[in-house]
């Protein structure tokens, strides 16, 4: 399989339909010479397409961190062009883990090749995304996102409080339960 069949394959699954996504996430993750092209896909189209290759970007990141580690510098700079919230979300959900590997305690080719330049590129879009009008999974990964962050850049923390204080009482539930944890954390954080 090329790019011209994976946008192919792209192209005749219905909608974003879970289980064909993951089938083809599958193959991905077989032939990984496919990723490349996946993350081009995504970030190439404003379209049906380009959010079925998000979707599936997710589904292969979520088995396969270290995939997207060689696309980084591509997959940093469009992430602020993305402006399907289903599309956002799974980006927000991708930055998120990234953040949790770039912060962990063991190497990774993630902690290796990340530069800082695409570090900041995932932390104002992660700051973009809890300051807009956006669904709150998608805050709630931007929080996890800076919140791992913030544990090696300590002025992430002190405005994402700020932001967070602000905000809680405007926002659904499932915002405020997630910004409580948040707030609690980075409390204990700047405790230790």
């Amino acid at each position: 399989m090329n790019k011209y069949s994976l946008i192919k394959e792209l192209n005749t699954i219905p909608n974003t339909n879970r289980e064909s996504l993951k089938k083809l996430s599958k193959v991905i993750l077989t032939d990984q010479s496919l990723f490349e092209s996946l993350v081009e896909i995504a970030f190439d189209y404003d379209n049906d397409i380009s959010l079925k290759a998000i979707a599936t970007l997710e589904l292969v990141v979520e088995q396969r961190l270290d995939l997207i580690a060689y696309n980084l510098s591509y997959f940093t700079k469009n992430i602020s062009r993305i402006k399907d919230e289903n599309a956002i979300k799974s980006i927000s959900k991708i930055c998120n883990l990234i953040a949790q590997e770039y912060t962990s305690k063991f190497d990774s080719p993630i902690k290796l090749i990340m530069t800082h330049e695409q570090l900041s590129e995932i932390i104002e879009t992660s700051f973009d995304w809890l300051l807009k009008d956006y669904k709150s999974s998608i805050k709630t990964n931007a929080m996890d996102a800076l919140y791992y962050i913030g544990k090696k850049i300590s002025w992430i923390h002190y405005e994402m409080k700020l932001i967070i204080e602000k905000n809680i009482s405007n926002e659904s539930a499932n915002y405020a339960s997630k910004a409580k944890k948040v707030l609690e954390l980075i409390e204990k954080t700047s405790m230790a």
